[in-house]
């Protein structure tokens, strides 16, 4: 009996170990079950939802995390894109003439956006009004507005920084000829546009040479020189001076027939550079497509800011004339005054201009009586003198010309009293 009771005693010891190491086990099962899901928990991810777990962490590993994995915070302008983003910042550059807004949006290297069709807001007391750059030019533009202060606000477009604050401007309600600063923001290189669309000037004046040849033109009353181009294309300028040309007139540049653009010709510089070095007398011409003053007087700053005044021994000329583009159809006086706001305005920076136009449109399209103080460069060919009774300061008497350093004609100019 004592030998029964031990056994007995033995056995319920022998289950109570193997009890407990059951229940010790399923401690450990339960606690790894409960560690591996909590990660979902730590990676933003739900409990239920614990697929990719592993393809998750790899990224976590490579420093790319989830969207909402960090805690909100408040947003700055440094904070709207990641550290590492290419978006560049905008600024917005104002200005105005004539009861007109213009709204220049840049980089911050002063360079304009172009095709992005950025929206501003440009608030005037309370009325509030939206203005898109539908030409997609970095430049907006705002016409016909009241005399005033106004607030203009770059609304946000994707993929940029907009400026954290809104700028002022005060609108003119009377134009005034003066330069203005903004204008290398907006001034193109033949690179940016289509030439072959926008450089369409016609002086509609055409020259067989024959009288060239001749020697029948009457040069008598001045000085031979010559007005050149991107067309001329490179010009030996030691060669033409020493051929006995005395000056030369240089197209600066020209406003686009089709898009108003404003463009330098891509031969100035070197041929202002190369004039220059030679020795020449130097004047500079502007083919203007201006609609009003307020072009007009950008056309003029935008020659003020591309040729020192010191440069000019010559004036500057606005070259007015067919292009089959924006300006042809317009009226005679607002064409007149269009002339007049450009040679104002460079006038009073210290440029003396003149205007620059063939006999049928100093005759028909231009108010020429209105512009008898200032120079006038006529262009007439095929005749032994001019025809035209207006007053006249220079003659472009042929556009058959040859000059050594020069390939292919050349015009041909009488300087006569400028």
């Amino acid at each position: 009996m004592g030998f029964k009771k031990f056994s007995i005693i033995a056995v319920a010891a022998a289950i109570l170990v193997v009890t407990a190491f059951f229940v010790l086990l399923l401690k450990v099962f339960d606690n790894a079950e409960h560690e591996e899901a909590a990660v979902p928990a730590v990676t933003g991810e739900s409990p239920e939802d614990t697929e990719g777990t592993e393809a998750y962490s790899g990224l976590v590993e490579a420093g790319i995390e989830k969207a909402g994995s960090a805690e909100p915070e408040t947003e700055t302008r440094e904070d709207r894109v990641p550290d590492d983003s290419d978006w560049p910042y905008l600024e917005v550059l104002l200005s105005s003439v004539n009861r007109d807004i213009k709204v220049m949006i840049t980089d911050r290297k002063g360079n304009l956006i172009s095709g992005v069709p950025f929206r501003a807001e440009i608030t005037r007391g309370e009325r509030v009004t939206e203005y898109q750059d539908s030409d997609r030019d970095g430049v907006i533009t705002a016409a016909e507005l009241p005399g005033g202060k106004y607030t203009v606000h770059l609304l946000p477009e994707p993929g940029f920084i907009s400026p954290e604050n809104d700028s002022t401007v005060t609108v003119r309600s009377d134009i005034s000829y003066t330069t203005v600063d903004y204008i290398r923001t907006i001034i193109k290189t033949e690179d940016e546009i289509d030439a072959e669309a926008e450089d369409t000037a016609d002086i509609e004046e055409e020259d067989d040479g024959e009288l060239l040849e001749s020697g029948e033109i009457d040069l008598k009353s001045g000085t031979i020189g010559i007005d050149v181009s991107k067309y001329n294309k490179d010009i030996d300028w030691k060669k033409v001076k020493a051929s006995g040309i005395e000056y030369a007139v240089i197209r600066l540049g020209y406003r686009g027939s089709g898009t108003g653009a404003l463009i330098e010709d891509p031969y100035f510089e070197r041929n202002l550079k190369g004039a220059k070095e030679a020795g020449l007398k130097i004047g500079v011409y502007f083919f203007t497509q201006a609609l009003n003053e307020t072009e007009a007087v950008e056309e003029a700053s935008m020659v003020q800011s591309l040729v020192s005044r010191d440069d000019l021994s010559l004036p500057v000329f606005l070259d007015v004339e067919s292009a089959g583009g924006r300006a042809d159809v317009m009226d005679k006086d607002v064409r007149t005054a269009n002339i007049r706001a450009f040679i104002e305005t460079l006038e009073n920076a210290g440029y003396p201009a003149g205007v620059y136009a063939n006999k049928k449109w100093l005759t028909s399209y231009i108010n020429a009586e209105e512009l008898s103080g200032y120079p006038v460069w006529l262009a007439q060919y095929k005749v032994k003198r001019p025809t035209y009774e207006g007053k006249y300061d220079a003659w472009q008497y042929s556009s058959r010309g040859h000059v050594d350093g020069i390939e292919g004609y050349v015009d041909l100019d009488l300087n006569i009293s400028l």
